[in-house]
C-alpha cells in the first residue's frame, strides 16, 4: 500500500473528516489525504477568495518544490515574516512539505528582536510581504534568501511531488519564540506529532468537515496552531480574518457572515467578547479560550446569553504544543473559579514537589507535562533544554517531562486547579512575559546602574512597571531619562513587553538581607498637565472608557494611549464601548490613528486635529515597510 493510500485508509476508517491519530504521520500527508478524497471542498476562505483542498494541495506542492530548489531540506528553518493571511497558511503547509519547520515572526516586532531570532535560526528562506531587498545583507550573505511571498505565488511553477520528502511525526514542524528568563527570547521546537496529537481524535473538541473555523490569532502565537491545523487536518474550512487590527464588531460579523462554528480566543479577548455578547450568533458551537486565569463571571455571562455554545477553558505552554489540559464548562456552572481541567488525549500531567517527586491529590506541586505534544526542546539551546525537559520516575515508569514552573492542585478525579507560578513569569493578554528579560534589556542601557521590573494589578488591569536607578545623580531630575530608556527598549522588545510606566529612584528599598524589597516599591503616579475636565460629550465618553480599560483614575487627555501602558486588547474594549455609546460603527483603526483622548474626540466631532490627519493607507503594507526599513537602518 502506498503512502497516500495509507493516509486515505486512515481517513475513511472513521469517515471523512474524522482521521485517526497516528504519531508517526506528518501533517502534509494528512492534508493530502483530504485533497485526494474531497478536492472540491473549501479549505480556506479569506475575504472574497476561496481555496479548495485540491488547489491548496497543488499550490503548496509548487511552493514546496521551490523551497527544495533553494536548498531547503529536512530539519531546516524557513521564516514567515508576514501577517495573518491566506498566503501565510499556504506557505506553512508548503514549508512542512519541503521537510522544514516554519518560524513565524510578527512583522511589527522591533528590529533588535527580529535580528536576534533570525541570526539564531539562520533560516534558508525569509518570506516577506514587501520589498525583499530591505532584508539585511548580513542575512542574505549567511544563506537566507528573502522572498516576497505574494509575488512568488503569482509566478509559481507546478510542483514536483517526487522531489518532496515524506514527513514523519518526529520531524520539526515549527519554531515559536517565547519570552526568556535569561534576558533573550527562546525558540520552542515542536514536531509534527505535537500538531496532529492536538487536533485529531481529541476529547475536548470534535471537528466535522462542515465546520467553519475562525483564524484571528497572530501567526506568532501558538493558538494559531489549533486554528489552522484543527481545520485543515479534519477537512473543515479555515476562515481567515484578514484585518490586522479588528474590532469585536468585525469578529461578530465574520462569525455570522461565514457561519463560523469554532473560535479560539485568549482569555482576555474572550472576556471582552463576553461583555458584549448580547447579539445572537446561532452558528457558533464552541469557543476555546486560555492563556490566563479564567474569569468565572464572564463565563457565566456568556453561557446565559449563548447556552448552546460550548465553552472550553484551556491550559498549556508552547512547550507542550499549545494545550495540555482543558475544562469544558457545564451549562449549570456556578463555582467562583474555573479549573484548568483534565489532560487531553495523548498527554500526561504530573504534579511534582521540589525534589521532582510525584505528589498525591490535594497537595500543591509544579505542573510537569509528558506525552506526544512535548517539544523537541529549545532551538539551539541544549543547556536550557536539559534544564527544563527532564526524565521523571513516576513509579510506573520513566517519563520525559517539561517542567512548566506553574503550580497546581489535583482533585481525586484528576481535575487540576491552577495555583500560580514558582517564578516571576506573568501572562498578559495570553502572552508569556519573563520579567527578567525586560530587566536584562533595561540594564544594558548605559545610563542605568540598576533596573527592576514588577507586574502590579490595579483596577483589575495588569501593568508592567519599571523602576530605574541612574548612574549619574543629575539623571534623577532629568526629564529625558525615561523617554530615552523607553525608546531604546522599544527597539529591542515586542510592544506587549514594554512597561506601562516607569519611576526613577535614587535608591531601591532593601530587605534586612540586603536584597531589593520588591514589595516596598511604590506605584508611580500618572501626572497630568491638563485638567481632567471633559469639554465635549466625546471627551467625557473617551475619558471614562480609557479610565476603565487602563485601570487608572485620571486620564491625561494629551497622552498617547500606548505610552500609558495601553494594549491592543484594551483598545478593542474601548472601541466596543465607544460603538455602544455612539450607537454607530467606527473603524478600530481610527483609535490607532488618534491615540489621545483630545485627538480622538476631535475626530468623532468632525474637527480632526491637523497633526492627526493621515492619508488612508494599506495598514498591512505600511506595517511591513516600517518594520523592514527600521530593520535595515538598525543593522550595523
Amino acid at each position: 500500500m502506498s503512502g497516500n493510500q495509507e493516509v486515505a485508509s486512515g481517513l475513511t476508517r472513521q469517515g471523512v473528516g474524522a482521521p485517526r491519530y497516528d504519531r508517526a504521520l506528518g501533517v502534509p500527508e494528512m492534508v493530502r489525504g483530504h485533497a485526494e478524497q474531497r478536492p472540491e471542498a473549501i479549505a480556506i476562505i479569506c475575504d472574497d477568495v476561496r481555496l479548495t483542498y485540491g488547489e491548496l494541495d497543488r499550490i503548496s506542492d509548487g511552493l514546496a518544490t521551490y523551497l527544495v530548489s533553494c536548498g531547503v531540506a529536512k530539519g531546516d528553518v524557513v521564516c514567515l515574516l508576514v501577517p495573518r493571511s491566506l498566503e501565510t497558511v499556504v506557505a506553512k503547509l508548503a514549508i512542512l512539505k519541503a521537510g522544514a519547520g516554519y518560524l513565524p515572526l510578527d512583522p511589527s516586532y522591533p528590529a533588535d528582536h527580529l535580528r536576534y531570532v533570525l541570526e539564531e535560526c539562520r533560516p534558508k528562506v525569509v518570506f516577506t510581504m514587501g520589498n525583499p531587498a530591505l532584508v539585511p545583507l548580513e542575512l542574505q550573505a549567511s544563506g537566507s534568501r528573502p522572498v516576497d511571498l505574494p509575488t512568488l505565488l503569482r509566478n509559481l511553477s507546478p510542483g514536483d511531488v517526487s522531489q518532496l520528502p515524506r514527513s514523519e511525526g518526529a520531524d520539526l514542524a515549527y519554531v515559536m519564540y517565547t519570552s526568556g528568563s535569561t534576558g533573550r527570547p527562546k525558540g520552542v521546537a515542536v514536531p509534527h506529532r505535537g500538531i496532529t496529537r492536538l487536533v485529531l481524535e481529541q476529547n475536548f473538541i470534535k471537528y466535522r468537515p462542515g465546520d467553519m473555523v475562525l483564524h484571528a490569532t497572530t501567526i506568532s502565537f501558538d493558538a494559531s496552531t489549533l486554528d489552522i491545523w484543527g481545520a485543515l487536518l479534519n477537512g473543515a474550512t479555515l476562515v481567515v480574518m484578514s484585518k490586522p487590527s479588528f474590532s469585536l464588531a468585525d469578529v461578530r460579523e465574520m462569525i455570522k457572515a461565514r457561519h463560523v462554528t469554532k473560535v479560539t480566543f485568549t482569555t482576555g479577548l474572550f472576556n471582552v467578547f463576553a461583555d458584549h455578547a448580547e447579539e445572537q450568533m446561532p452558528s457558533l458551537r464552541q469557543i476555546i479560550f486560555g492563556g490566563e486565569v479564567a474569569s468565572a463571571p464572564h463565563v457565566k455571562r456568556f453561557i446565559k446569553a449563548h447556552p448552546a455554545c460550548i465553552l472550553t477553558n484551556a491550559y498549556g505552554p508552547t512547550e507542550a504544543a499549545c494545550i495540555a489540559t482543558t475544562f469544558t464548562v457545564p451549562a449549570d456552572f456556578s463555582a467562583s473559579e474555573l479549573p484548568i481541567g483534565k489532560p487531553i488525549c495523548n498527554t500526561e500531567v504530573l504534579l511534582l514537589d521540589e525534589g521532582l517527586r510525584v505528589v498525591p491529590p490535594g497537595v500543591e506541586g509544579q505542573i510537569a507535562i509528558a506525552g506526544d505534544g512535548l517539544a523537541l526542546g529549545y532551538f539551539n539551546r541544549p543547556d536550557l533544554t536539559a534544564e527544563r525537559f527532564v526524565t521523571i520516575d513516576t513509579g510506573e515508569g520513566e517519563r520525559r517531562c517539561y517542567l512548566t514552573g506553574d503550580l497546581a492542585v489535583m482533585e481525586e478525579d484528576g481535575t487540576f486547579h491552577f495555583r500560580g507560578r514558582r517564578d516571576r513569569q506573568v501572562k498578559i493578554n495570553g502572552k508569556r512575559i519573563e520579567l527578567e528579560e525586560i530587566e536584562a534589556a533595561l540594564r544594558r542601557h548605559p545610563r542605568l546602574a540598576e533596573a527592576v521590573v514588577e507586574c502590579r494589578e490595579t483596577g483589575g488591569v495588569k501593568r508592567i512597571i519599571a523602576y530605574l536607578r541612574p548612574n549619574k545623580p543629575q539623571d534623577l531630575s532629568n526629564a529625558n531619562l525615561i523617554p530615552s530608556v523607553m525608546e531604546r527598549l522599544r527597539s529591542s522588545l515586542p510592544a506587549y513587553m514594554i512597561p506601562s510606566t516607569a519611576l526613577v529612584m535614587a535608591q531601591f528599598p532593601l530587605t534586612k538581607a540586603g536584597k531589593i524589597d520588591r514589595a516596598r516599591l511604590p506605584l508611580p503616579p500618572i501626572e497630568d498637565t491638563h485638567p481632567a475636565i471633559a469639554r465635549s460629550r466625546s471627551e467625557e465618553i473617551l475619558t471614562r472608557l480609557w479610565s476603565q480599560a487602563l485601570g487608572i483614575e485620571t486620564v491625561p487627555i494629551d497622552r498617547n494611549f500606548f505610552d500609558l501602558g495601553g494594549t491592543s486588547l484594551q483598545l478593542m474594549r474601548i472601541h466596543a464601548g465607544l460603538e455602544l455609546e455612539l450607537g454607530q460603527r467606527c473603524e478600530v483603526l481610527a483609535l490607532f490613528k488618534h491615540p489621545t483622548v483630545r485627538d480622538m474626540a476631535l475626530f468623532l466631532d468632525g474637527r480632526e486635529a491637523p497633526s492627526s490627519r493621515a492619508a488612508e493607507v494599506d495598514w498591512r503594507a505600511a506595517m511591513q515597510r516600517r518594520t523592514m526599513s527600521q530593520f535595515r537602518r538598525s543593522t550595523p
